[in-house]
């Protein structure tokens, strides 16, 4: 990732993903050991939408990253593709402010809700200055925001 010289008002900067189906507990979620792929600048983002129905709070969290096809080649591959769809994923998420998320975990439903597969998009770049990206973007819903 490329230095900044302007001060980040927010933003994802690097994320790291942990299939569920091998944890055990958070304290397995060791930083420096999940898929980890280099991000565009100014691309990724996190996202939480909280909704009430029948005096019912939820939260969805939403988390789309991008970086370039010849970057991604970890998302490509099929079984990581399948373990995010079927069993999700925790992520280690460092925001452009230096804040540290955990999202796809919860106190209350452990890794029940991890972050499933919604969509994985391949772009291949209508102009020069946009070359070809894949975006991953990974859902969940639970009660709890991450960012508290």
């Amino acid at each position: 990732m490329a230095e900044k010289t302007y001060k980040p008002i927010g933003g994802v900067v690097a994320a790291e993903l942990f299939p569920v189906g091998g944890l055990h507990s958070m304290q397995e979620a060791v930083a420096g050991e999940g898929i980890s792929v280099e991000l565009e600048d100014d691309s990724s983002s996190y996202e939480e939408l909280f909704s009430v129905k029948e005096g019912l709070v939820s939260v969805q969290h939403t988390l789309t990253l991008c970086a370039a096809r010849n970057k991604a080649a970890a998302w490509l591959d099929a079984d990581f593709m399948q373990r995010c769809a079927v069993e999700g994923v925790v992520a280690r998420v460092e925001m452009a402010t230096g804040e540290v998320l955990w999202i796809g975990w919860s106190k209350r439903f452990q890794f029940e809700q991890a972050l499933r597969l919604k969509q994985l998009q391949f772009l291949s770049g209508k102009e020069l200055n946009f070359p070809p990206r894949i975006t991953l973007t990974l859902t969940s819903c639970d009660v709890q925001s991450a960012i508290v």
